[in-house]
């Protein structure tokens, strides 16, 4: 018995007993042939029965066309009028119910798209809830039938909103990363919108001290104000993420913002050279193709040479990833100029340069930050330092570290807390401790 022989004996068999849709009969055949819908190939397989109906004659095959008729195949009433029958009522589909429609169809898709028309966006994916009862049906028929060519009734959905939408918006569909996820409820006539973030990512210079990565609360209140943060909340008034942050929300229309930095410099530490690498997630946007030269421009008015961005170029969740997974990792090079409490010697600052060549730092969560950190033991490498004497007791330090060392930590000791440190080494302690970030190394992912 050839294929088509095949699906119309075996379609005929399932509406003989279950009045099904064009959509639900063609699903249970979604594998068999390409380039038709589901409700194309379920009308077909209709029409062929029909035909065979005619050359069997309409007289002998009236029961056929009686089961036609009964999935809502108007040609086969219209048949059975003309030889004087009054065809049946059409059924509801014994699967759907109903609600596979091209008029349900294109009533959800046209509500989707009036709410899309505000965004910007190139791809998108459709998904879709389908209640567990209509699933349950389509189960067991398929058992009953033994059909192992169907597809799951959600595909039906999806496609068919997803090619109203694509023609409206010239926009693709895309599975792995879409900007916009439009999850459809087709049995209810409703839907979500999930919109996805834009990523930008870049390079941040802080060119002044005492402005914090991110939002740094009032210790003593948490940001509720109080009179030691003089009601505002706040311990500082201002963060590089803000800085860089509200012109990108402004501009790009999100709700909101999220700043990931590679790692975090101290408060009182400048970030000069190629700076520090972070990525701005933006969160909704209603845009997404903004000028990145403009914003970068808009970003350094706004942070008024307190902080600069460079290198603006669009990211994406997996770079996020990725810088998250470089930052304990990636080395810093760090400038440090140390007033010490006595005269330090060029022969000690050779003899500790030779000591501290490529070697592995121990250091317990740092006193200063044990309110916040758990009390552990970090064991980091430091590749090398170079020191070169600004004065009788003043010292300018060059050091490159492995991401996560606590440079002042290492120059004072924390009161033996991190070992070896280059205070005991020099036989002097440091009063007095000016920090910069020189660079900070950026891989690029691979593949």
């Amino acid at each position: 018995m050839e294929v088509a022989e095949k699906v119309l004996r075996k379609a005929s068999q399932i509406l003989s007993r279950h009045p099904l849709c064009d959509y639900c009969i063609g699903r249970q055949f979604a594998a068999v042939g390409h380039g038709l819908s589901n409700q194309e190939r379920g009308r077909a397989i209709k029409a062929m029965l029909l035909m065979e109906a005619h050359l069997k004659g309409v007289e002998e095959s009236r029961e056929d066309l009686t089961m036609l008729a009964r999935s809502g195949y108007k040609p086969a009433s219209e048949t059975l009028e003309r030889i004087g029958v009054e065809p049946p009522e059409p059924q509801q589909c014994g699967i759907c119910g109903g609600v596979l429609s091209k008029q349900r169809f294109r009533r959800l898709a046209e509500k989707i798209i009036e709410e899309l028309s505000g965004y910007e966006f190139s791809n998108f994916v459709v998904g879709a809830r389908v209640p567990a009862e209509v699933r349950e049906r389509e189960d067991r028929l398929r058992a009953e039938f033994e059909i192992e060519t169907g597809e799951d009734i959600k595909g039906d959905i999806t496609r068919e909103i997803g090619r109203i939408i694509r023609q409206r918006f010239n926009a693709e569909v895309e599975y792995q990363t879409p900007q916009i996820v439009i999850l459809v409820d087709l049995f209810n006539e409703d839907y979500t919108l999930q919109v996805n973030p834009v990523f930008i990512k870049g390079y941040y210079r802080k060119l002044q001290k005492y402005i914090p990565q991110t939002v740094w609360y009032c210790r003593h209140c948490w940001g509720k104000g109080c009179e030691h943060c003089n009601y505002t909340g706040r311990e500082y008034p201002e963060s590089v993420s803000e800085i860089v942050g509200e012109p990108a929300l402004e501009m790009f229309e999100a709700l909101e913002y999220k700043f990931h930095g590679a790692g975090r410099e101290d408060v009182d530490a400048r970030v000069v050279g190629t700076g520090r690498p972070f990525i701005l997630e933006l969160k909704h946007p209603r845009k997404r193709f903004i000028d990145l030269g403009e914003l970068e421009k808009r970003i350094n008015e706004h942070g008024k040479g307190k902080v600069e961005v460079s290198g603006l170029s669009y990211s994406s969740r997996r770079e996020l990833r990725f810088l998250k997974s470089l930052s304990p990792i990636a080395s810093k090079t760090y400038e440090a100029i140390v007033e010490f409490d006595g005269e330090v010697s060029e022969e000690d600052l050779r003899r500790m340069e030779e000591r501290f060549r490529d070697i592995v730092i121990e250091q317990r969560t740092p006193t200063r930050v044990l309110r916040r950190r758990a009390d552990k033991v970090r064991r980091k490498k430091l590749y090398y330092v170079k020191a070169e004497k600004l004065g009788a007791n003043k010292v300018r330090f060059i050091m490159k570290t492995q991401g996560g060392l606590y440079v002042k930590e290492l120059i004072d000791g924390d009161m033996g807390r991190t070992q070896p440190n280059i205070s005991e080494a020099l036989g002097r302690r440091p009063l007095k401790i000016d920090l910069t970030v020189l660079e900070v190394e950026t891989p690029t992912p691979q593949g």
